[in-house]
């Protein structure tokens, strides 16, 4: 039996991504994004699923910088997942005297128009989670609300303020598996993960590595740069293609790549359908 770490407690996106990957599996929750990947360095687990990017608030950096860093973990998997914000209050709760909503800082940004509009006066607090949320809610001993996913409702003393609050509604979270297991096997439908950097920065560096993809019509579908934290004006970027490590085209254009940057394989998976 696998043992899955993921970002607790049960009742977050995450919890529910690691039913749909496997629920067989021994799932294990963590406070914090960082707690779960550094689960895979303790040997805590032997995969972890956190959620990469978002649709409407874009990446985790705190994922990015763990896929940039010198270890030898990899994306073996993704998960789209759509996200439906929810608000709540305990019951018996005066909602013209709401003081504080909880809820996770992805959440909040989420949630920003309605929030602007229904609870502009309001105090936004942070949670590690949407379900940490209600706990923070009940402990602060407020008259408040929080954000959380819509099974939520189902909590003996919560009650619905609104649904699908989120400024966005096609509001997808794609939520990766990342593990040292060995590459997958090629599917009809894959998708390749890399990060690429430069030791020194000069002009065109940056085409020079991307062009290829062009050259062999090879499909890149992100690119998205962070700070190595090296120092100013020295990024990493983040790159999606289409393929696998195993087709001779997309071999052919990692090989190209190399001669012209620093390249860290992430992992060639299928992508989800």
């Amino acid at each position: 039996m696998l043992k899955i770490g993921y970002l607790g407690p049960e009742g977050t996106y995450s919890s529910y991504a690691s039913k749909l990957y496997g629920k067989n599996n021994l799932r294990i929750p963590f406070d914090t994004i960082n707690s779960v990947l550094n689960s895979l360095k303790l040997s805590e687990t032997d995969k972890v699923i956190v959620p990469l990017e978002n649709s409407i608030n874009g990446s985790i950096v705190e994922v990015l910088d763990f896929l940039a860093s010198k270890n030898d973990f990899r994306i073996s998997a993704e998960l789209n997942i759509e996200i439906n914000h929810s608000i709540y209050c305990l019951n018996n709760t005066d909602l013209d005297k709401i003081e504080t909503i909880f809820s996770h800082p992805q959440a909040l940004a989420q949630c920003y128009d309605y929030l602007l509009k229904n609870f502009k006066n309001v105090n936004q607090r942070a949670s590690n989670s949407t379900a940490d949320a209600y706990n923070d809610l009940v402990n602060s001993k407020v008259n408040g609300a929080f954000i959380g996913p819509p099974w939520m409702k189902d909590k003996e003393n919560v009650q619905v303020i609104d649904e699908n609050i989120q400024s966005v509604k096609n509001n997808l979270t794609r939520f990766v598996v990342i593990d040292t297991g060995k590459e997958n096997q090629r599917t009809n439908s894959d998708k390749t993960s890399i990060v690429i950097s430069f030791n020194e920065d000069s002009p065109g560096s940056l085409f020079k590595s991307i062009k290829p993809m062009s050259i062999k019509n090879i499909n890149m579908t992100k690119i998205e740069s962070r700070p190595t934290k090296e120092k100013l004006g020295n990024y990493y970027f983040f790159i999606d293609l289409e393929g696998h490590i195993d087709d001779l085209l997309v071999k052919e254009c990692l090989d190209e790549i190399k001669k012209v940057s620093t390249l860290k394989f992430l992992g060639s998976y299928p992508k989800f359908s």
